[in-house]
């Protein structure tokens, strides 16, 4: 079949949940093609985050036009508007109507693209599958909060709710996103099909070798328990937090933090700040990003996984590395529920380190709790079941 993957912004660099799909369905023989903008999404401090892994870029803009990404036939096409991360492009329907596709999954409609392409589902006679990732309106803090629903409710619900008549299905990520299309958006729980975000098996698995020539190149001992963090840095990942619950226990238990990722480039001075004060010196490692292909190294290098706040794709990375895992209860509590880890109450620090020592004083309970892990991944959340679970959507 022919399928096409759209999407306001297009990452393959860093990964995502629309780069891993569309590679599963071209590894199940399918003709895939991906849609997107010839912008990169607007994280903070970009130029560093792609420097780390080693492309220098001078601003966010793509070259439009068209090239092959490992086998996706990728289209970037001319923006005409761009407004936070809500994005239209030009010749949207030519490239669609010159593609003929059998299936259009539409990524995220909240970013403009999907409302670009719902119009010619009729004329071209493809089934169209939206997802919806997040419940983009609710935000820590009551002004970021207020400012995300008047956007939401005041503009973009209209073109979602648009894009969710003329689909086919419509994916939801979670359970709770499930609940907020059923509330907000008043859609038919029939045609709702949940599929949680999963992980690459191929690329993201136990790396015994490469874990020990990482440890040894850190200056990690043998005897030393390592936690990390990974993913993009900003205030509600709450990594101060964890800096904070590490120093209050990292004597005790020949500890090392590293923290995998770059974001907001205030918050990353903060936390660096914060390390420096209280003296901990090479106790905690800023990384920086890695690229993708070297992540797993350093999920391998590890003992636990810890994410102190928003949840994110991140911690199924870090499963798929046999990783025991210990999260914040926020958008993803069902991935600690393969008695793999445990989850804390937000901002609750005292909680946190609890879960941690019981980590930390039992190695079995790590081994079991990683392989859990482990289990869990290839039973619930590789991209081939993911591929799978997309395409029955559109039967």
């Amino acid at each position: 079949m022919k399928i096409v993957h759209i999407m306001g912004y297009f990452v393959p660099e860093l990964g995502y949940q629309e780069y891993y799909l569309a590679k599963a369905h071209k590894k199940m023989g399918h003709d895939v093609y991906v849609v997107a903008s010839d912008m990169i999404y607007p994280f903070s401090n970009i130029k560093k985050m792609f420097k780390d892994i080693g492309k220098n870029i001078k601003n966010r803009k793509r070259k439009p036009g068209f090239e092959v990404i490992d086998g996706l036939k990728v289209y970037w096409m001319p923006h005409i508007v761009e407004y936070t991360d809500f994005i239209l492009c030009r010749n949207v329907g030519k490239v669609l109507e010159k593609i003929k596709p059998d299936i259009v999954f539409a990524h995220e409609s909240r970013q403009g693209m999907t409302c670009q392409a719902a119009p010619y589902k009729e004329k071209l006679g493809f089934k169209l599958i939206v997802d919806q990732h997040d419940n983009y309106h609710e935000m820590p803090g009551k002004i970021k909060n207020f400012l995300r629903a008047t956007d939401y409710f005041g503009f973009r619900k209209h073109l979602i709710d648009y894009n969710f008549r003329k689909s086919d299905r419509i994916v939801a990520v979670t359970k709770r996103t499930k609940e907020f299309l059923l509330k907000t958006h008043k859609i038919s729980p029939r045609k709702i099909e949940v599929i949680e975000l999963g992980v690459d098996t191929d690329l993201y698995n136990y790396k015994k070798k490469g874990a020990i020539d990482l440890r040894k190149k850190l200056g990690i001992k043998n005897n030393e328990i390592v936690l990390i963090f990974s993913g993009i840095i900003f205030s509600r990942k709450n990594i101060e937090l964890l800096i904070n619950a590490f120093y209050e226990i990292y004597n005790d238990y020949n500890l090392r933090l590293i923290i995998v990722g770059d974001g907001e480039k205030g918050y990353m001075q903060e936390l660096k700040q914060l390390a420096r004060d209280l003296k901990l010196g090479n106790k905690i490692i800023f990384s920086g990003f890695v690229k993708k292909e070297k992540l797993p190294v350093y999920y391998s290098a590890a003992d636990i996984g810890v994410w102190p706040g928003n949840n994110s794709v991140s911690i199924i990375e870090a499963m798929a590395c046999r990783l025991p895992i210990i999260m914040a209860h926020m958008q993803l509590p069902h991935l600690v529920s393969h008695n793999n880890g445990f989850k804390f109450l937000l901002n609750d620090k005292k909680n946190m380190k609890q879960c941690l020592i019981k980590l930390i004083k039992n190695k079995q309970l790590r081994d079991r709790m990683g392989n859990n892990s482990l289990k869990a991944v290839s039973k619930y959340y590789s991209y081939s079941i993911a591929g799978r679970k997309f395409l029955e959507a559109a039967k």
